[in-house]
Order: C-alpha cells, then sequence, then structure tokens
C-alpha cells in the first residue's frame, strides 16, 4: 500500500454542482485527471439552472458524455445513484446496467437503506452477480445508508462474499462516523474498490452535516483528516476521486479543484 496509485486520480460529480456533462469531462481533461465519475440520477447539489437531464432519463445525455469522454480521453471510473430499498428487486436495475455497461464504467455504487441485513446482504450479492456480466464491479459506500461504521461495512462485506463486491470510503464519511486510520488494517485489500477524498474539520463547524456533505467541504490539507496515514493504506490499484464541493469558492471552482489535485498528487506520492 501507499506509493502511486495505479488506480489513478480524478473528479467526482459532486465536485462540480451539477455542471453540464461535456464541460465537466472537459474540465477534467484540463486539469489531467485519469478519470471522471458521475450520478446515473443526476447531481445531488445542482446549482439552479446549471445541471442536464439525469444519464437515467435521457439518451441524448448519455450521447453527450460518451462523446465527451472519448473526445477528451477521460475514462467513467464510477457512477453512483443506485439503491437497494426494502421493495426492491435489484434485478430492475438490469437495462440500467446495461447503460454503464455501454458508457464504459468500471463500477457502480449503490446504498442500502434496508434495515433487513439478511435481505441487504442478499440483494448486494445478486447485484455483484448481474454486474458481472457486464464487467462491473459493485461498490457500496461506508457511512451511507445502513452502513454507517466501517466494522458494519466489512462485516457486510464478509457476510456477501462475492470478489464483485467492494467497499467505496469517502474520507468525511469515514471520520466524521468514527472510522481510524488504524481500523483498515484488518480489512483486506480486495475489499476496498474506490476511495472519495475530501479534508474536513474535527469536530465539526457547520451545524448542518448534509448542507456541509453537499456543499462546503475542503481541500485534502486545510482540515483535521489524517489523510496520508490514510492514503498508505489503500491499495495501489485503488481510484481516488476528488469529492470536495466548495461553494464558496464556486467563483474559482477550476482553480479549487487544481489545488485540490494537486495536494492529493502530493499526499499519495512519486
Amino acid at each position: 500500500m501507499g506509493g502511486k496509485l495505479r488506480g489513478g486520480i480524478g473528479l467526482e460529480y459532486l465536485s462540480v454542482f451539477g455542471m453540464p456533462l461535456p464541460q465537466y469531462v472537459a474540465l477534467a481533461a484540463r486539469l489531467k485527471c485519469d478519470f471522471v465519475s458521475v450520478n446515473y440520477r443526476g447531481a445531488a447539489n445542482s446549482l439552479v439552472g446549471h445541471a442536464d437531464e439525469a444519464l437515467k432519463d435521457s439518451k441524448s445525455t448519455r450521447r453527450q458524455l460518451a462523446t465527451a469522454l472519448a473526445d477528451h480521453g477521460i475514462r467513467l471510473e464510477l457512477v453512483e445513484g443506485f439503491a437497494i430499498e426494502a421493495g426492491t428487486a435489484v434485478e430492475d436495475y438490469a437495462s440500467d446496467l446495461d447503460v454503464v455497461a455501454q458508457l464504459g464504467a468500471r463500477s457502480l455504487c449503490v446504498v442500502s437503506l434496508d434495515k433487513d441485513r439478511a435481505r441487504t446482504h442478499a440483494q448486494f450479492a445478486r447485484l455483484a452477480e448481474l454486474a458481472a456480466e457486464r464487467r462491473l464491479i459493485v461498490t457500496t459506500e461506508v457511512g451511507a445508508g445502513v452502513l454507517r461504521t466501517i466494522q458494519q461495512a466489512e462485516a457486510s462485506w464478509l457476510a456477501v462474499g462475492h470478489p464483485n463486491f467492494k467497499l467505496l470510503i469517502d474520507t468525511m464519511h469515514y471520520f466524521r462516523r468514527g472510522g481510524m486510520v488504524n481500523d483498515l488494517e484488518s480489512l483486506p485489500p480486495e475489499a476496498i474498490g474506490h476511495v472519495q477524498i475530501c479534508d474536513v474539520p474535527m469536530p465539526a463547524k457547520i451545524e448542518s452535516y448534509m448542507d456541509e456533505a453537499l456543499f462546503e467541504r475542503q481541500c485534502p490539507g486545510d482540515g483535521d483528516l489524517p489523510l496520508a496515514d490514510f492514503l498508505r493504506r489503500i491499495p495501489t490499484d485503488t481510484a481516488i476521486g476528488i469529492e470536495a464541493p466548495i461553494r464558496s469558492a464556486y467563483n474559482e471552482l477550476e482553480s479549487s479543484l487544481l489545488k485540490c489535485l494537486m495536494r492529493t498528487r502530493q499526499l499519495v506520492g512519486p
């Protein structure tokens, strides 16, 4: 672990507040990113009048994204926007998985809101099977949905027991939910499928957790998270996405993201 990451460093869609996808990909190319990630159902933090139609609903938006990725030579790493609820049958996502695979994505993220752990694990496992048929990896986010802690997430990963099912670690949620760097020591390297990186103060200074998460995180190095120690424990083939929406710096969005990328590259090391 540690050292230069072969999985690359890229941008997460939350960082750009619903920027139209062709502009987002072009921005990633200017910043020399290895990849972008997107949300299948549209941005969760769009600024007024800023977002495209969701990929799920618009063939035109999907075509525009595919064209931009090809034109700029940027890969699509992760597609978020999938959920498991009490009444969910993941087989219903089959056509959506086809779309994600056709876009060339490597992985998708699904969050469970179903408090029945056995049913959650069964749905994760079945989704992993369906995704594997399309050469997609399934991740679930630590700290989101019913898996609030790294201990709960690791237990679910072990229970699912499918090689195509992995964990996504967002550094804000991981550390704010009580995760420690040393907790990663017991986690097998193959359990980690994706990392979303930002910084935040510890403890929080913004009262609303969701407002902070969606609109006002910090660049790596500007907060209190032990990111260097954290990254040393991440497998070298893990993709690292900048998930640092900073609305207060929106007028300097590109320079703010460049700063985040440069800081992350420094943390990863040569």
